[in-house]
Parts: structure tokens; C-alpha cells; sequence
């Protein structure tokens, strides 16, 4: 009888090994990354009047109704280069309301949500303030409220932003 010397490659070296585990060790790898990404960047939190009951999510429409109430609608001119805000608020307006806080919500990103204090111009029912960062492009939603946050006014906001004048009103 004659003898084969054909040498046996260690398993390490089969194709069909390999062949097998590359789908494998490429479901793990990409699932790894894949649960990383997920735990270190987080979403930001969408902010509006929602609240749940039992499984859905209902809107609280109080603040807007108050407004509407009131009588209440607003002017508002923001310019992007210069960061200055000016209001001009309308309808039922208190004499002791000495501030408002207008806000700046980023539809997504919570990084990207201002927050502006505006100061009443005595004599007269404007108020001015200014942006701490300019608006970087994409939808924002506005928001202005008073220092006891008895009313809200809402508005949505579309690039460009310079300047960007929009009608704020009781959202309905």
C-alpha cells in the first residue's frame, strides 16, 4: 500500500471555517457597535404640554386657552446676526408684567434649546431681549411665557432666520 503525504492545515487555516464564522463574528462586531452608539448618544427631549393617561398622550391646552381668553397675540422680530429680539404683545395686557421668557425649542435636539428673557420697554407693551447663541438651521418651535406661567403663546419656525418675523398666538 502506498501512503498519502498530504498535510492536514490546522482548523485555523480552513476557508470553510472562515467561510462559516465571517458572518458571525460581523453580527457581533456591528451589534457591539451598534448598542455602544445607542448608550453614549442621547436623544433630546421633545418638550410640549403632554402628559400620559393610562397608555396615550394627552395635550394640556390651559395656557393656550388663557391666552386666547385674554385676548392675547404677539409680534416677534428676531435678528440671527445681531441676536436682538423685539415683542410687541397685544390684547389684554397686565401692568405688572414686567418680563416674558420667550422660548426656543429644537423639534429634536435639546442641545440646541434656548431659553430668552424678555424685558418690558416701560410705557409701552414691547419687550426686547437677546438670543445667547445664533439659531442654527432647522424647524424651531416658540414658546412665550410669562414670569407665572399663567398664559403661553406658540409659534413655528422655518429657516431662514435672518430676520425672521413671525405671529405668535394661542396654539389651538
Amino acid at each position: 500500500m502506498q501512503q498519502d503525504n498530504i498535510a492536514i492545515a490546522p482548523w485555523y487555516k480552513q476557508p470553510w471555517l472562515w467561510f462559516i464564522l465571517a458572518p458571525v463574528i460581523a453580527s457581533i462586531f456591528s451589534g457591539t457597535t451598534f448598542l455602544v452608539l445607542s448608550i453614549v448618544t442621547a436623544d433630546g427631549i421633545v418638550k410640549d404640554d403632554y402628559y400620559q393617561v393610562a397608555k396615550g398622550l394627552e395635550i394640556d391646552s390651559t395656557l393656550s386657552n388663557n391666552a386666547a381668553a385674554l385676548g392675547l397675540d404677539a409680534d416677534l422680530l428676531i435678528d440671527d446676526v445681531t441676536g436682538d429680539i423685539g415683542l410687541t404683545l397685544h390684547g389684554k395686557v397686565a401692568d405688572d408684567l414686567n418680563s416674558l421668557t420667550l422660548e426656543i425649542i429644537h423639534p429634536i435636539h435639546q442641545k440646541y434649546d434656548q431659553n430668552a428673557q424678555l424685558r418690558r420697554i416701560p410705557g409701552s407693551t414691547r419687550f426686547t431681549g437677546s438670543l445667547q447663541a445664533a439659531l442654527s438651521t432647522g424647524k424651531r418651535y416658540l414658546v412665550l411665557l410669562p414670569r407665572d406661567n399663567s398664559w403661553s403663546l406658540r409659534a413655528e419656525a422655518l429657516p431662514p432666520y435672518d430676520p425672521l418675523r413671525i405671529k405668535l398666538s394661542p396654539a389651538h
